[in-house]
């Protein structure tokens, strides 16, 4: 089969390099898959006969970093590129779930590929053409996951595949091998053995993916494993979740849709171990999911001081995406007019927040106004009355009403 695929000229260095001093290389995995769908690879990795040492010495004229030798991996750079150098190698047991315990170094790159998760995985490739064992670009044909060889063996080597293989099937919109399907059901336990910020990053990259509505009603049971809260959605709930965050363009509100019926939104995320930004986000719009938004440019400034621009963009996807879900066209016409205005508030620089007033508590303090509660009270006075459009938000203007707002004070 003739296939040509265009490597970047650092990778191609390396690859020389290794071949030069009389050993195979091959680029390998993801790199090799993502350049016959046509898609951009994020990184390319080699997979070469060269023992890690040999491999050191080869790039003796480069910088290298000793990424693991234990398990053969050096990485090197050229012209600040990052290459992942690995030799071929056959993995020993896999006691935690995770990594073997040792692993063999081989001559045969049938071993390597022979190791490796799925078989859209298990491709090499160099300027003599493609090395396909498992029949993995078939597969990429048939847009199939399979697992290399034996699924129950694969998953038991490492439990996270069986999110990885959820992951492929919803970015790449694969569908998955009815064994390894099958083996996914049986051994979905296995990821309780899985660090939580492993599975956080392949549930991130789930649930963007386009095909995830299939894929999660598909593997409710992997994902209740995951999150045993959503064992207690009823039917209704589940789809209405998975229905509403098709509707949701950020990934933040895709998980709180998600969690919307566990009513601990920021327990589950802190305990799957997402940043703290977030899960304070997420418990905001879970909180918040019942706050009445209506067209209209004085309550929407109100909000906008109460939640910030960014998070009331977010509530209002939030909310739009439970209204669509729920096909309840009035409420997402008042909030897609809502966001409408918000816009508007903001391209034209209407205050909303004491950082947008024209005056500051400087300038109370030049009119004899103590620092102190006293001076954001009076701040937020003048606010409300901007806000409320009874003033207008210019610095001349709110200064003379401060000067009266202080004589009234005096008097009284």
């Amino acid at each position: 089969m003739n296939i040509y695929i265009n490597i970047p000229k650092e990778v191609e260095t390396a690859l020389s390099i290794l071949n030069k001093n009389g050993y195979e290389a091959y680029i390998v995995g993801g790199c090799v898959r993502d350049s016959l769908l046509s898609t951009v690879p994020h990184d390319w990795d080699i997979t070469t006969s060269a023992k890690p040492n040999e491999i050191i010495n080869c790039f003796k004229n480069y910088r290298t970093i000793n990424t693991g030798l234990k398990h053969g991996t050096v990485t090197v750079l050229i012209d600040n590129v990052q290459i992942e150098v690995t030799t071929y190698r056959i993995d020993g047991k896999y006691t935690d779930n995770r990594r073997p315990d040792n692993v063999v170094f081989t001559d045969d790159i049938y071993h390597d590929l022979k190791r490796r998760d799925f078989t859209i995985n298990a491709l090499a490739y160099n300027d003599n053409g493609i090395v396909d064992l498992f029949d993995g670009i078939e597969d990429l044909q048939n847009k199939v996951i399979k697992c290399v060889g034996n699924p129950d063996e694969r998953f038991n080597e490492d439990g996270l595949r069986i999110l990885r293989a959820l992951r492929f099937a919803s970015v790449l919109e694969f569908s998955i091998d009815d064994k390894t399907s099958n083996s996914i059901h049986k051994n979905k336990e296995l990821l309780k053995n899985i660090s939580k910020e492993r599975i956080n990053v392949e549930l991130n990259k789930l649930i963007n993916g386009e095909n995830f509505l299939n894929i999660l009603n598909t593997y409710r049971g992997v994902v209740e494993v995951l999150i045993p809260e959503i064992k207690s959605y009823t039917r209704m709930e589940w789809e209405h979740a998975l229905k509403s965050m098709c509707f949701a363009d950020n990934q933040t509100v895709k998980l709180s849709l998600l969690l919307l019926y566990t009513n601990n939104t920021a327990v589950i995320l802190k305990d799957l171990k997402y940043d703290n930004a977030t899960i304070s986000t997420a418990e905001l719009l879970s909180d918040n999911i019942n706050e009445m938004i209506i067209a209209d440019k004085i309550k929407l400034k109100k909000q906008l001081n109460k939640f910030g621009h960014d998070n009331l963009t977010l509530l209002l996807n939030f909310k739009t995406a439970a209204a669509l879900a729920d096909n309840i066209v009035n409420e997402v016409i008042i909030i897609k007019n809502s966001k409408k205005i918000t816009d508007e508030i903001i391209e034209n620089n209407e205050a909303y927040d004491l950082k947008s007033l024209a005056i500051n508590g400087d300038d109370l303090m030049k009119e004899g106004f103590r620092r102190g509660k006293e001076l954001g009270s009076i701040l937020n006075d003048v606010l409300n009355q901007v806000i409320e459009e009874r003033l207008e938000n210019d610095r001349d203007i709110l200064i003379n009403f401060v000067k009266k707002y202080k004589l009234l004070n005096i008097i009284e």
